[in-house]
């Protein structure tokens, strides 16, 4: 089954998978045009909209895309994949890839990257949070068909080389019940001039 079947499936048995709003960072004050990748149901574009940015979200999944079409009444919504953006050369002046460079395989980074890097403007900033590693999910998941590929923020950055690094960091969370949430959390700024 493809990935994509397996999302439009994930996305109606669980409806608003995530609740609530992403932590997210807020390098422009909230000015300016913000792209959110891999949208799912709207949780890093409600932050993004509440913040002040012009947002478009973009999912391969439709019924994500529709999700957010249905919930939100600010924001542009598109089917597309993060390997093909369907967006003219720096559109952008904020990108976010919440979770979502983790179900790209290693082989499509630099494709993925390369059109991120694309879409920006010089000057603009990207976001990047995936799981690591040390994750309590990780090499926990084979069952359910979803690709994960679990990256450590030096995982990130080889496929950003040239970007100024804000920081890039592992995030590790102890739960109650002994496990770990670990993410790596990156913030790169496209160079003014190439």
């Amino acid at each position: 089954m493809e990935q994509v079947d397996l999302w439009n499936g994930f996305y109606r048995v669980n409806g608003v998978a995530w609740r609530g709003n992403s932590r997210i960072p807020d390098p422009l004050g909230g000015r300016g045009s913000a792209l959110d990748l891999g949208c799912g149901n709207g949780k890093t574009v409600s932050s993004l909209l509440d913040l002040g940015y012009d947002v478009t979200g973009v999912d391969f999944s439709e019924e994500a895309v529709s999700m957010c079409r249905d919930g939100f009444d600010s924001g542009r919504f598109e089917v597309a994949d993060i390997l093909e953006l369907p967006f003219e050369d720096s559109s952008f002046d904020y990108v976010t890839a919440v979770h979502v460079l983790e179900h790209v395989e290693e082989s499509d980074m630099p494709r993925a990257a390369s059109e991120i890097l694309r879409v920006m403007r010089p000057g603009a900033w990207l976001f990047v949070r995936s799981f690591t590693p040390s994750d309590m999910r990780s090499g926990k998941r084979q069952g359910e068909g979803i690709l994960y590929v679990h990256r450590n923020p030096d995982g990130i950055l080889r496929h950003f080389q040239g970007m100024e690094m804000e920081y890039a960091r592992r995030v590790d969370e102890p739960t109650r019940f002994g496990t770990l949430r670990s993410r790596a959390e990156c913030l790169l700024r496209k160079p003014l001039r190439p």
